[in-house]
C-alpha cells in the first residue's frame, strides 16, 4: 500500500479525539471532523486493529489468547451463544476503553490505536469469573483489584515511555477493564438481574 494509502486508512480508522468532537459540533474549532457520524462511530471500535509496531501487536494477542479461553468458558463455553457473547464482551471493551479515551482528551487529545482496551476487559471479565457465580463489581474484592489496576496504569504514564518507548493508553485500559467486567456480568449465563 503507497504510504499516502496507509496514512489517510491510518487518519480513518485512528480514534482521534480532536476530530471525534469535531464531528459532534464539539471542541475549539480548526479540527478536520470525521467523513460522517458512522465513519466518527466507526474509531470507537477500528482503532483496536491497529497497533503501534509488531511488540504493541503480539502483546495484546497473547493477552486475548490466555485470558480469553477462561472467559469464552464463563460465558458458556461449549455452548452455541458463547461465542457471539464473547465478541459482545470484547467489543464492549474496546469501545468502553475508546469512550474512557475520549472522556478524558476532551475536546482534544492524542490518538488511540491497539486493541488494549478489550484486553484489558477481559482481564476485568477473568478476575469476575475468578469470584464464581457470586462475583459483583460493587464487592470489595473487585473494588480493591480495579483501584491497584488503575494506580499502575496511571503509573503507565511516567513508565511507558520509559520502558516501552511509547505513551500508554491508559484510559483505555482503565475504561476497558470496567466495561469487560460490567459486560461479563451481564452475559453470563445465569445473571438474574442488575445486582452489581
Amino acid at each position: 500500500m503507497p504510504a499516502n494509502e496507509s496514512l489517510a486508512f491510518l487518519m480513518g480508522a485512528s480514534l482521534q479525539p480532536d476530530r471525534f468532537w469535531a464531528s459532534l459540533g464539539q471542541g475549539p474549532g480548526g479540527f478536520e471532523p470525521y467523513n460522517s457520524a458512522f465513519a466518527a462511530a466507526i474509531t470507537l471500535v477500528s482503532e483496536a486493529f491497529l497497533h503501534d509496531g509488531w511488540g504493541a501487536a503480539l502483546l495484546n494477542a497473547a493477552l486475548v489468547v490466555m485470558l480469553g479461553r477462561p472467559v469464552h468458558q464463563g460465558l458458556g463455553g461449549t455452548g452455541q451463544a458463547a461465542p457471539a457473547r464473547f465478541l459482545i464482551l470484547f467489543i464492549c471493551s474496546v469501545v468502553g476503553g475508546s469512550l474512557a479515551h475520549l472522556l478524558w482528551h476532551y475536546p482534544a487529545g492524542i490518538a488511540l490505536i491497539g486493541a488494549s482496551g478489550g484486553a484489558s476487559g477481559l482481564l476485568g471479565a477473568w478476575f469476575l469469573k475468578g469470584r464464581g457465580p457470586g462475583g459483583r463489581i460493587l464487592s470489595q474484592r473487585f473494588l480493591v483489584v480495579f483501584v491497584a489496576f488503575a494506580a499502575v496504569n496511571i503509573g503507565l504514564i511516567w513508565a511507558g515511555p520509559v520502558l516501552l518507548g511509547a505513551r500508554i493508553g491508559w484510559q483505555a485500559h482503565i475504561g476497558g477493564f470496567l466495561a469487560g467486567a460490567l459486560a461479563y456480568r451481564a452475559l453470563r449465563p445465569g445473571w438474574t438481574g442488575p445486582r452489581f
